[in-house]
């Protein structure tokens, strides 16, 4: 499957990658599986969603919507959680924005980059790791490889 998702940083991240072409129903599979782990989601503090090595994106705008409405549940647990989508494809960029902007009550803070420096850097920023290198390193080494 070129979409698959993995718990980094002791669980309080989760790195989800597309690889290749990309579908709808696998995000929809994915987000499904997800959405079902509940004793890891309550430790979920951020997302990074990496579409940079995609081919094709292969996603409807009603298969967007639909993953939206699987991840209310995640959401539910997962309140204030970030969410960095890295998408330098065209079309993977403007899917990506359109979930972002029919996510907004979600509760969550997102944003789409086109590089996998901007997502890290967005990360530190709202996580203010800069300001506390202790915990960046302690806590989410995945985001402090660059300290």
């Amino acid at each position: 499957m070129p979409y698959t998702s993995l718990y980094i940083d002791g669980g309080r991240g989760v790195l989800k990658t597309g690889r290749g072409v990309v579908t709808g129903p696998e995000i929809l599979t994915v987000a499904r599986e997800f959405s079902r782990d509940e004793l890891r989601l309550c430790r979920l503090v951020y997302a990074l969603v990496d579409f940079s090595e995609i081919e094709e994106m292969r996603v409807t705008p009603g298969e967007v919507h639909l993953i939206v409405e699987i991840q209310r549940r995640t959401a539910a647990l997962t309140p204030g959680a970030l969410v960095a989508i890295i998408a330098h494809d065209p079309l993977a960029f403007e899917i990506s924005s359109y979930w972002h902007s029919f996510s907004e009550d979600l509760g969550w803070k997102a944003i789409v980059v086109h590089t996998r420096a901007e997502a890290i850097a967005w990360l530190r920023k709202e996580l203010d790791l800069d300001k506390r290198p202790e915990i960046a390193l302690h806590q989410f080494p995945t985001l402090s490889a660059n300290l």
